[in-house]
Parts: C-alpha cells; structure tokens; sequence
C-alpha cells in the first residue's frame, strides 16, 4: 500500500466532508477555511490529506496555539475514511505526521483518544507513541463524562 500525507487538492472537497463526518453546512463551512488552506498553518491549524493508493482515505489536523503550547510541541488530530479504519491507516497517519514533524523542528506531538476507540489506542501503540496518562471526562456528552487517554511521540 502506497500511503502518502499532502496537501489537499482543490476537488477532494465533498469527499474530505465524508471522511471528517461533516454533514452539516455549517460543519462544512468552517473546515472549508483549513481545507483551502492545506498545509499551510491558519488559525493554529495545519491540515493534511492523507492518501492511499490515490484514494483520499484520512485527514490529519496539527494544532498549535503559541499562547497555549511551547514552541515545537503541536497536537495531532486524525480522521480515518469508515471503509479504512482498522487497516493501518491510523498508524500510517501517526508516522507520516511524526516525520514532518521532526523535518519542521518540532520535538513533541501530542495525541489522545477516548479509551473506547481500540483502533487508535492500537495504532499510538503500533507507531510507538508513549501512553502518558488518562484525562478523567475530557468531554461531555448527554451529561456523560468521556475518559481519554493522552500519548505523545518526542524525540
């Protein structure tokens, strides 16, 4: 399998809509401005496609605010295509990220999942990211707390 993470393409719009979940317009909208942009940092977002075989299989967000987070430290945030999840892609995504991190002198990328998504817990394991804590109720939802567990890749 040929993984690749890039830039956007101006077409793959509708389908990173799908791949995201976002149905609504709203939803649609507000990515729109991270999508156009792609690869460039905008609003402390950078976002990535990332591509299998030609497909557009996932979207990877990097996240950095320099009022919250120390220079070289960003938080990663991956999005994996239904028909794709528990394949690979997840671990792909993570070593891709990982490796353009370290290319654009960051030391640190930070990721977290709710302790329900076996999938990604396995592909923070598979990529050899460290387990460094659970966030007790990290969201809400319905009044419902929702534990997520922190891993992090540093050099």
């Amino acid at each position: 399998m040929n993984f690749v993470m890039r830039p956007y393409k101006t077409e793959e719009f509708e389908r990173a809509c799908q791949v995201r979940g976002l149905v609504t317009v709203d939803a649609q909208e507000r990515f729109k401005i991270g999508f156009l942009g792609s690869g460039k940092w905008i609003n402390d977002y950078l976002h990535f496609a990332l591509v299998k075989n030609e497909l557009l299989v996932g979207d990877i967000q990097l996240r950095h605010c320099d009022r919250t987070m120390p220079e070289g430290v960003a938080h990663i945030g991956i999005d994996i295509a239904q028909t794709e999840q528990g394949k690979g892609a997840g671990t792909i995504a993570l070593e891709l990220a990982w490796q353009w991190a370290q290319a654009n002198n960051f030391h640190r990328l930070e990721g977290s999942t709710d302790v329900k998504n076996i999938a990604m817990r396995r592909a923070f394991e598979k990529a050899s990211w460290i387990f460094e804590g659970t966030m007790k109720n990290l969201f809400l939802e319905d009044g419902v707390g929702h534990d997520y567990l922190s891993f992090a890749k540093t050099i």
